[in-house]
């Protein structure tokens, strides 16, 4: 249904990478990316993992998956203009465990 890829930030003390989280098409707004990502969480509380760093895009098609980010309580800690391309920026979230 779903999976979800992160991992230690190198060069950091508890610092950790989401890197991706998907879900089939048919499941989306179901809950599983919610739930991948609570599972994720938990095993690095376990982990003593202190916070976890996002990056996504600023353009409108990626609308959605800020609001997720959002509603999973990350919130934006850096944006780099025109990162990806001009009039696309690159946005940093992070959450603290």
């Amino acid at each position: 249904m779903g999976y979800i890829c992160y991992g230690p930030t190198p060069m950091t003390e508890d610092t950790y990478d989401l890197y991706w989280i998907a879900s089939a098409p048919e499941v989306r707004g179901q809950g599983v990316g919610a739930a991948l990502v609570s599972a994720m969480e938990g095993d690095l509380r376990r982990r003593n993992g202190r916070l976890i760093r996002v990056e996504t895009s600023a353009t409108e098609a990626y609308g959605p998956t800020r609001g997720f980010y959002a509603s999973m309580k990350y919130g934006e800690e850096a944006r780099i203009r025109d990162f990806y391309k001009v009039g696309d920026d690159l946005i940093i979230l992070t959450k603290r465990l």
